[in-house]
């Protein structure tokens, strides 16, 4: 989502005057991969009401434990913690909720005393890049509460949906106060030749292709299969958010396709549709006629 979340806004402002309030901040939506966008965090901490209307704010998971890691391939004995893994994002969120000034060199130097001899400018602008492909993604796919959205895996709970197909991205909904078209209003408004007033599905696909090429590249220019085990999974999880975002931006691309095709019988449409879902593996195989 942005770091200034529109539904939040009228309840922010009716914050009552006469106290100071805290709030409760959940991060419902990056559980495996090391996130890190200190311009992104900078922006959130800086949309919050003032020090005379809140006395400050819990951040907290739901549907998660900050306890151990249970994914990694490689485990440590004792399995390392959570705050250990997602150490460069809570620094980012204590840091910059005491002081919103503090300017991106502080955390470039942050990553130069952590992973000595890297150069630490590229790996911080990959960080950037590959850490604004959730939050792109996620307002153009909305699940309001966390059961119905698990960006890193395109799923939901069992009992919800499951994992999403692209009839579900046919159908879905974009995050209320947006300004993304949804695909079917999108699709309408191409073949009736109306105003496309809004972000369109193609524009968020490239947005999300733009952050994932940059995070690539990025990673070509430093070090590959680095000794430092931490470095090499941190350097594993941005590549892993590129590629969820190029999965993402054929999903979105082939399910407008398709959706265009419902209502054109258009074969080129299909045979567009199909050329995107391939692209990125969102399906493996042709269905059958």
């Amino acid at each position: 989502m942005p770091p200034t979340p529109p539904f939040a806004k009228s309840t922010l402002e009716a914050l009552p005057a006469n106290l100071r309030t805290w709030l409760t901040v959940r991060n419902d939506d990056i559980y495996s991969f090391r996130w890190g966008d200190p311009t992104y965090a900078r922006a959130y901490v800086r949309a919050l009401p003032g020090p005379e209307k809140l006395a400050g704010y819990c951040m907290g998971p739901d549907g998660y434990i900050w306890g151990r890691e249970f994914l990694s391939t490689e485990p440590d004995a004792p399995r390392q913690l959570v705050i250990q893994k997602q150490w460069y994002s809570f620094m980012l969120w204590g840091r910059l909720s005491y002081d919103p000034a503090l300017p991106d060199g502080l955390f470039e130097r942050s990553l130069a005393v952590r992973f000595p001899g890297m150069p630490a400018e590229k790996l911080l602008a990959a960080s950037c890049a590959a850490s604004k492909i959730i939050p792109q993604i996620t307002r153009f796919f909305w699940g309001d509460i966390d059961l119905k959205w698990l960006p890193e895996a395109c799923l939901s709970h069992p009992t919800h949906k499951g994992f999403y197909t692209v009839a579900h991205f046919m159908t879905g909904e974009t995050m209320p106060g947006s300004g993304i078209l949804n695909i079917r209003t999108y699709r309408d408004r191409l073949l009736a030749d109306r105003p496309r007033d809004g972000i369109t599905p193609p524009e968020v696909a490239q947005a999300l292709k733009n952050h994932a090429q940059t995070t690539l590249q990025l990673l070509r220019e430093l070090p590959a299969n680095p000794a430092d085990k931490e470095l090499r999974f941190t350097l594993g999880d941005l590549k892993a958010m590129a590629h969820l975002g190029d999965y993402y931006a054929e999903k979105i691309l082939g399910a407008t396709d398709l959706a265009l095709f419902e209502k054109t019988g258009q074969a080129e449409q299909q045979a567009a549709a199909v050329r995107h879902l391939e692209a990125e593996g969102v399906i493996t195989h042709r269905p059958s006629s």
